[in-house]
């Protein structure tokens, strides 16, 4: 399903089917996200909201 963005260098408006690497105008290389980054940005949320689920925990158990 594509869906449309723009691009942070040229500010054109493009259609994203999800294996662009480059804009189609300006040439733009999109940084591509490692698996691991993904990975980690989920351990770091569950780390944080731990504190909000114990205390909910304690308020009803």
């Amino acid at each position: 399903m594509a869906t449309s963005r723009e691009c942070p260098s040229c500010a054109l408006e493009y259609e994203d089917t999800g294996d662009l690497k480059q804009c189609p105008y300006c040439g733009y290389e999109f940084p591509q996200r490692r698996s691991s980054v993904q990975w980690v940005a989920w351990l770091l949320a569950l780390l944080l909201l731990w504190p909000a689920v114990k205390g909910l925990m304690m308020l009803f158990g």
